[in-house]
């Protein structure tokens, strides 16, 4: 209540002044301002000037009294002084003369004979008494009571240093205060009139430019109602007929301009009413998020996926009150508010009655004009039946790859089934001829131990991954694999060559299982230089080449390894089984090795490709994604049924 003085003082419109009122007052103020600046420096250059002349003449009266008052100095004649000077201050202009002997005493005062042979002790007379240069001051009320100057001049004798006296005059300043005045009053009657004569000029001048301007407000009052068809009829050959002719020029443009964006105000109608539509109808779930989690937008068909019932509004809401907290969506949400960019397209679930679906989401952000994020865009497919259509497709790979799978059992167990088999049946006849047994207790353990490993590799590759992913340094990783292996490096004459990134991000896997990977392609790369050769291992971080993924601000990086040998190399018709189980260009092995490595990469999210020519060595290319969030496929194309 009581700041309602001040707040109506901010809010009160500020006072209308007609613009010829403004051109009057603005002329007479410069007038008046023009006058009195004159009005004072005449004064101030006259005042200079008079007193200038009478302390000149003020001098010239003390040095001709000096000249004729030295000698009744000298002589002490005091009568003859007070002659000099009551002589002296006939002139109506000085108020007084005095004559001062050596020992400062009044030896004449002009028409004051009772002051003679006293000392003066006012400040004025004390300074003239005490210097010994002509010296000129002013006083307002003196000893005529007028305001005058007072001129000092010492007396020396002639050829000497020795002061004898002072000779004083008193100058009124009356007349030079009448002229000033007198200069005043002309100057003051020249600025009336001018005052005067400058405002009736004014004034006609304001009314010819503020009768045409008057014009163009009320112009300007039509347009702002909306009617732009008001003519300006303004002809003064002027600033002011351009400024109207452009306001014509302007009142064209706005209207041309209005027409215009109301055929862009239905266009945007017609896109938003398409826009509406188009979202209602898409198959697909449109969500959009602000950077503090409340629902902005959202079409019927995300509704759907999410369980939302479409009678509720959810905008305005956020969108962990509304899902929970444990739902895949609010965490991916949450990981791009605090991140400020999009993510890969990620496969979340979502738990509804009677089973769970997969949904698809696709991220980008909407920015301002100053690049700053304002919303989430969240596209939501549902990929469920493509994911059971996806799992009848492995079951029947798996159920096709079971015949190659059991060719390869067959075949790989059949030799040291046999050895064992032979030996069993002559067993019984051979057993007690000499070296028999200890052929017998040699080679079936042997084939026996063959047939175990087999199993082992075999579970190893249907095995359901049971991963511990953690934060793991590829790099480390490397240099522990090689460590592990340098010997046999050594050994077959291997030189090899680490050029591993520095600071490399860390990946989320398991070092366990990673390492049997890398482990694997090291010897395999060992068995392709049985010669000797050269390994390189190479690591670097690659961007994704995508320009869209770019463009909503995901970069997709990944970790990329290298194997790259010297070695023999493999055939292309033979590049493509590679990572088949069982097959292998080598004399000894499985062939479940590079198998194993791919189910290993994969389950890491990975992908991992082998580039080769014959006699000129091997690349394997292993890719991992740097994102924190893995999505471990836990089924495998040779998973046993």
């Amino acid at each position: 209540m009581q700041n309602w003085p001040l707040q109506l003082r901010l809010f009160r419109k500020p006072r209308f002044i007609p613009l010829r009122y403004r051109v009057v007052l603005a002329s007479a103020g410069m007038l008046i301002l023009l006058l009195g600046v004159l009005l004072l420096t005449l004064v101030w250059f006259q005042n200079r000037s008079i007193r200038h002349q009478l302390e000149q003449r003020g001098k010239a009266i003390a040095q001709s009294l000096v000249a004729t008052s030295t000698k009744a100095l000298l002589n002490y004649d005091y009568i003859t002084l007070e002659q000099f000077a009551n002589r002296a201050a006939q002139d109506p202009n000085i108020l007084y003369v005095v004559v001062h002997d050596k020992e400062h005493r009044v030896a004449g005062f002009s028409n004051r004979p009772e002051l003679q042979g006293q000392k003066l002790t006012d400040a004025i007379s004390l300074d003239a008494v005490a210097t010994t240069f002509p010296l000129v001051q002013r006083f307002e009320e003196g000893f005529g009571s007028q305001p005058g100057l007072d001129v000092a001049l010492p007396v020396f004798l002639p050829d000497s240093t020795n002061r004898w006296g002072t000779i004083r005059v008193g100058l009124s300043l009356t007349s030079m205060y009448r002229q000033i005045r007198q200069t005043i009053w002309i100057i003051a009657g020249i600025g009336m009139v001018a005052l005067f004569t400058g405002t009736i000029i004014s004034v006609l001048g304001a009314q010819r430019v503020t009768r045409s301007l008057g014009e163009l407000v009320w112009a300007t009052k039509d347009v702002a109602e909306g009617n732009f068809t008001y003519k300006v009829g303004v002809k003064t050959g002027d600033e002011v007929e351009v400024l109207a002719a452009n306001f014509a020029v302007m009142t064209k443009e706005i209207l041309e301009h209005q027409e215009r964006q109301g055929e862009q105000l239905k266009e945007i109608q017609r896109l938003q009413d398409y826009t509406e539509k188009l979202m209602i109808t898409m198959a697909d779930g449109l969500l959009s998020v602000d950077m503090k989690g409340t629902v902005v937008t959202i079409n019927p068909a995300a509704r759907t996926l999410l369980g939302l019932s479409s009678v509720n509004g959810v905008e305005g809401k956020n969108i962990a009150a509304i899902l929970g907290e444990s739902c895949q969506l609010v965490s991916l949400v949450q990981k791009i508010i605090h991140q400020s960019a999009a993510v890969a397209h990620r496969e979340i679930e979502i738990t509804k009655e009677p089973e769970s679906q997969t949904i698809l989401v696709g991220s980008s952000i909407l920015h301002g004009d100053q690049g700053q994020p304002l919303e989430i865009i969240l596209n939501l497919h549902d990929i469920t039946e493509l994911k059971k259509l996806e799992a009848r497709i492995r079951q029947s790979e798996r159920l096709a790859g079971l015949g190659t799978l059991a060719a390869g059992m067959a075949h790989e167990i059949r030799n040291p089934l046999s050895a064992i088999k032979t030996f069993v049946q002559l067993l019984p006849r051979k057993v007690d001829k000499p070296g028999f047994l200890e052929k017998f207790n040699r080679t079936v353990p042997r084939e026996t131990e063959r047939i175990n490993f087999l199993v082992d590799e075999l579970l190893e590759l249907s095995r359901l991954p049971r991963y511990e992913f953690a934060a793991t340094d590829i790099n480390g990783l490397l240099r522990q694999a090689i460590d592990t292996t340098e010997e046999e490096l050594q050994r077959c004459n291997i030189e090899y060559q680490q050029d591993l990134q520095d600071k490399l991000p860390p990946v989320q896997a398991d070092s366990n299982q990673l390492i049997k990977a890398f482990n694997n392609l090291i010897r395999n790369a060992i068995q392709a230089m049985p010669t000797g050769g050269q390994l390189t291992i190479r690591t670097f971080i690659a961007e994704s080449t995508d320009s869209g993924k770019r463009a909503s601000g995901n970069t997709d990086s990944k970790v990329v390894i290298i194997f790259q040998d010297t070695g023999q190399g493999i055939a292309s018709k033979e590049l493509k089984q590679i990572f088949n189980p069982f097959f292998t260009t080598k004399d000894a092995g499985t062939g479940l090795g590079l198998a194993i490595t791919h189910k290993v990469v994969t389950e890491h999210g990975g992908l991992i490709e082998a580039e080769s020519k014959k006699e000129q060595g091997t690349m394997f290319t292993i890719q991992l994604p740097l994102d924190d969030t893995i999505s471990v496929q836990a089924v495998s194309s040779l998973e046993l049924i």
